[in-house]
């Protein structure tokens, strides 16, 4: 089986880098090809860089800016290695050997967007060990860390990550319900971390042993190498890069004292009033000195892990934040007792402190164990789909709020209720449900079954405008809309679609003539209510008349699975959907508006050109004839939505996202890139992308196209810059999130 592990292999902590060689080199004794993936973040890099770079301005010129760094970062590199403490750079030069050499590495990525940019193929992924989800240390989470970039059909695995803290915080918790999503298996390191990510998912977490208790000594020793160092020694090792431990040093005094020992530690100056030297090898280095130590006095988990395994006599120091794990461990093996917080906390007799190694060892190669078969049984799984809907789990991520589920209900025992952030959900009355199961037939969640079948013929992509430049002028694009929708009323047909409703909700209605239609005209940037229009729909379609629906794909999945056959009547258009914004943020920021100007809001436009379609304005009227122009990208709900802060959780696992068939007859959208793909197209007033999925989509096509002005193009030049995957969630999203009922929206969108 080939694996790749994406863990801190590249930190330069002597833990971190046995850690990752600890289970690669497990795994390739169980005979897989392993290798890890190569990211090194610079947010983990720059802690043990030997110089920072930041570039400086110093000129008008960028050459001279480049060549100016350069000569100033190569004297500040120089200086490094001609300093006192230049046993820094032979430490850096030392551990970048080991992991380039010691390590089955990949090609280095710098960015999670590198990573994706690269086909890896794998038949399993691992995540950890480690503090890879301690969102605190990276000041946000990564979602390589939670394998998001991986092959579809790589089993997924979590093995002991940590989160490295007391509890997730509360802005990270929506992330983590997105990320966790990705996994097959999860296990952790701690139970603090166990408890915290129980509840952000339903998959099983396991508590499992650090990567380490994996092997024997001797597969460590393999690496050791014997220090030089003669006589007994206190081997001192301070985990922290700066922060000077006191509980730790008044430990060592004391015990240097009562045992007559010299001491070597980490610190690179002098720390203890009797000491042996300072230590800043390798990681064979390391080894070797714990393994020969006389004693061993840390508050580093990796260095009591080391400790026990070379059966050394150690004080652990608990973490002055974050002891659980430490805690944890000992408490395990028996040990606790060698946990002690200041020098008053050693026991005056020191035989107190002895380890029964045999006891250990047996707790030990338990807890190795119990590693064992939870990667066996992963590894050994075969990757399936979760099929389970909202209904089943709760998870917000697998609705679409498509009400799809409430519609077919023949007992109408399903109503949908709005949760915190303000979108919609099914609420199932138990009294009144008779178990028949046709909700769960109608989700649309794994929505394949809607979502049209792949053709050789299709898609056909065109970049359009309209002819008449007043429609050109007032639409979001290029007018593809007001085309189709013109041809429908000339028929005496219907056309549905989003806007506005007299209290300023966003909903979906119907139309049969100009002026309604024009409502639907332009994006609104929010989740539509569709409570009531399927059955509406349906009516009509009943009676004969010709429909034009217009929506998000994931609602055109739900009309279909409400419908459940096909009107030849029906047409069916998506656009091409950045998620629904949060119906109770848009309503909050219109209230703060109508208070503002002391009006009732009339009308909302998120992409006015009156200054071309290059510099969109986001235009607001009132009923007092006040009117409010701001620049799109600065307009606060508007920017709020543009960087995904607002949406949908569905929105961010969305699984239409660039479906190159569609969902719909047709597909229409801004074509983003259109100068670069075919320049001699472009319209200053904007180009819409439209897409044919299906034979009726073109037969439509054929009856609006000579309203437009057409120019043929491929999926491929029409997507290089569109939407072609879920938009990603990110950690301002849960802030502003969470603070919702709590501070002014105002003050939450500008941030």
């Amino acid at each position: 089986m080939k694996i790749g592990i994406v863990t801190f292999h590249s930190a330069h902590n002597y833990g971190a880098v046995l850690q990752a060689w600890s289970l690669q080199e497990y795994l390739r004794q169980q005979g897989h090809q392993v290798e890890i993936v190569n990211l090194r973040l610079p947010v983990i890099d720059k802690l043990y860089c030997l110089v920072n770079k930041t570039d400086k301005k110093v000129c008008k010129s960028e050459w001279l800016n480049r060549m100016v760094n350069s000569a100033y970062y190569g004297v500040r590199y120089v200086y490094r290695h001609l300093r006192p403490d230049a046993g820094k750079v032979e430490k850096y030069r030392k551990f970048e050997q080991f992991i380039n050499h010691q390590l089955p590495v990949t090609k280095e990525f710098r960015t999670y967007e590198e990573l994706c940019g690269t086909q890896l193929e794998y038949d399993a992924l691992i995540a950890g060990s480690d503090q890879i989800w301690n969102a605190v240390m990276m000041r946000n989470i990564s979602p390589a860390y939670f394998l998001h970039f991986a092959n579809e059909d790589a089993l997924r695995i979590s093995y002991a990550a940590s989160i490295g803290t007391e509890e997730i915080p509360a802005e990270y918790k929506m992330l983590f319900r997105r990320y966790l999503r990705n996994f097959d298996f999860i296990s952790v390191r701690e139970k603090k971390a166990k408890s915290e990510v129980e509840e952000l998912t339903d998959i099983p977490v396991e508590l499992v042993a650090d990567p380490t208790f994996l092997l024997e000594r001797k597969d460590f020793d393999q690496l050791l190498k014997k220090p030089k160092t003669s006589g007994k020694y206190i081997y001192v090792h301070n985990v922290h890069l700066s922060r000077i431990d006191e509980a730790l040093n008044s430990v060592v005094e004391e015990m240097s004292r009562r045992l007559n020992l010299p001491v070597i530690h980490n610190w690179g100056k002098k720390v203890f009033s009797n000491e042996a030297g300072h230590f800043t090898g390798g990681v064979d280095e390391f080894l070797g000195l714990v393994s020969s130590a006389e004693y061993i006095i840390t508050n580093s988990f990796h260095c009591t892990v080391f400790a026990i395994i070379y059966r050394r006599n150690f004080i652990t120091i608990p973490h002055y934040k974050h002891p659980d794990r430490m805690k944890n461990l000992l408490e395990t093996l028996g040990i606790s007792e060698h946990l002690i917080g200041s020098d008053k906390g050693i026991p005056k007799d020191l035989q107190q402190l002895s380890i029964d190694y045999r006891a250990v060892e047996e707790k030990k190669s338990e807890m190795g164990a119990h590693a064992k078969e939870f990667l066996k049984k992963a590894l050994a799984a075969k990757k399936t789909d979760d099929n389970r809907t909202y209904l089943e789990t709760g998870d917000s991520f697998r609705c679409y709020g498509c009400g799809a589920c409430k519609d077919v209900c023949p007992e109408q025992a399903i109503s949908m209720e709005e949760d915190a952030e303000g979108f919609l959900y099914p609420k199932v009355d138990d009294k009144a449900c008779v178990q028949c199961g046709k909700c769960r037939e109608a989700c649309i969640y794994h929505p394949s079954a809607y979502q049209n079948e792949t053709s050789d013929r299709f898609p056909i992509v065109y970049g359009a405008y309209h002819k008449d430049k007043e429609v050109l002028q007032r639409s979001t694009a290029g007018g593809v809309f007001t085309a189709m929708y013109r041809k429908i009323l000339e028929k005496g047909g219907f056309v549905a679609g989003v806007c506005y409703d007299e209290d300023f909700r966003v909903v979906y209605d119907l139309a049969s003539n100009e002026e309604g239609c024009r409502r639907f005209c332009g994006a609104k940037h929010v989740y539509a209510d569709s409570s009531d229009i399927k059955p509406r729909v349906k009516k009509l379609l009943e009676e004969g008349k010709d429909l034009l629906f217009c929506g998000t794909p994931c609602q055109i999945a739900g009309l279909k699975s409400f419908l459940q056959k096909d009107y030849p009547k029906l047409y069916t258009a998506e656009f091409i959907c950045d998620g629904g914004g949060s119906p109770k943020v848009f309503q909050k920021y219109c209230d703060y508006l109508q208070k503002l100007y002391k009006s009732k809001l009339m009308d909302m436009q998120f992409c006015n050109k009156f200054k071309g379609a290059a510099t969109p304005f986001v235009v607001t009227e009132f009923e007092s004839g006040s009117v409010d122009v701001e620049d799109a990208a600065k307009h606060n709900f508007n920017n709020a939505y543009l960087k995904h802060r607002v949406q949908r959780p569905a929105c961010y696992a969305c699984e239409f996202a660039g479906v190159k068939e569609g969902t719909a007859d047709l597909t229409m959208g801004i074509y983003q890139g259109i100068a670069e793909q075919h320049p001699d197209f472009e319209n200053p007033q904007g180009v819409s992308m439209l897409k044919i999925n299906t034979e009726k989509g073109r037969e439509f096509f054929e009856e609006f196209k000579e309203s437009l002005i057409l120019k043929e193009s491929t999926f491929e030049a029409a997507y290089a810059e569109n939407l072609k995957e879920p938009i990603q969630i990110n950690v301002k999203r849960a802030k502003l999130m969470c603070n919702i009922d709590e501070k002014p929206i105002e003050e939450l969108l500008c941030k």
